[in-house]
């Protein structure tokens, strides 16, 4: 009868004791350094806290409960209260890092090798980008034959205001009738333009050439039969022809079929100089 007592008591004060609520602390960390910001939830009570900037965290708890401890970098663990860690209010863990597991990937028979005589036989034919070189050539050529012309015979409008602004320059003449119209002209003319965007246009090109002499690398333009002195200079002569709008598509092949075609005519260019 003593013994039953003894064992109904011990199992109250245990019952009592499991309803009791605490706060359990610890700290968490990995194989190098403190966690912060690694949830901390007690699934019986669904109330949760996280750890801070030294990896330490408090949260109330009852004997039995079971608290999870998750986060997106490591294993999710999830322990639940014994009499030990009850009575010692302190759980401190080591948590894993997670494995992920990569998608396979299939590498397709027109990925490049690296060898320019192989890699410009995979190159797809594109009539529209060849129809936009041809334009942009025929547009390159008139704009060079209206400069030309515009050298070699002033226009008729050039002519007045030429003889305009003499006449009305000229000191020996009266300033009775004089057109300021023309001197305002003539002065505004003379004001330098800013070369603010020009600079920022050759910033740009420098930043392409070298961008894509990174990329390639010198060895692809020795296949190109492109001397290393001369590398920067073809790169700026193809940076007349958007060769920017290649490289910022991210076209390889493409762009090694243009600076192909592109290096053959430079290289003409240059022996004819």
């Amino acid at each position: 009868m003593r013994k039953y007592l003894i064992l109904v008591l011990l199992f109250n004060s245990l019952q009592l004791l499991g309803q009791k609520k605490i706060f359990l602390h610890g700290m968490l960390r990995d194989s190098t350094s403190l966690l912060k910001n690694v949830h901390v939830v007690n699934l019986n009570t669904d109330k949760g806290t996280f750890t801070n900037d030294y990896g330490q965290y408090r949260i109330v708890v009852s004997l039995g409960d079971t608290i999870r401890f998750s986060s997106v970098e490591y294993e999710t663990v999830k322990k639940t209260i014994t009499d030990r860690i009850y009575f010692s209010k302190k759980l401190n863990l080591v948590l894993e890092n997670k494995n992920y597991v990569l998608n396979e990937v299939v590498v397709k028979e027109h990925d490049l090798t690296g060898n320019l005589s192989i890699d410009r036989k995979k190159v797809p034919k594109d009539t529209i980008a060849t129809m936009g070189k041809n334009l942009s050539s025929l547009i390159d050529d008139i704009s060079k034959k209206s400069q030309k012309g515009i050298l070699n015979k002033p226009s008729k409008k050039d002519s007045k205001l030429a003889e305009e602004s003499k006449r009305d320059t000229d000191p020996t003449k009266s300033f009775n009738g004089l057109d300021l119209g023309s001197i305002v002209g003539g002065l505004i003319s003379l004001i330098p333009k800013n070369k603010s965007k020009k600079k920022s246009k050759k910033q740009s090109i420098q930043l392409l050439k070298n961008s894509i002499l990174s990329d390639f690398g010198y060895d692809f333009f020795d296949q190109l039969k492109i001397p290393e002195d001369k590398i920067y200079a073809f790169l700026y002569y193809c940076s007349k022809f958007n060769i920017d709008e290649l490289y910022e598509q991210e076209s390889k092949l493409n762009l090694i079929k243009f600076l192909e075609d592109k290096s053959n005519i430079f290289l003409e260019q240059h022996k004819e100089k």
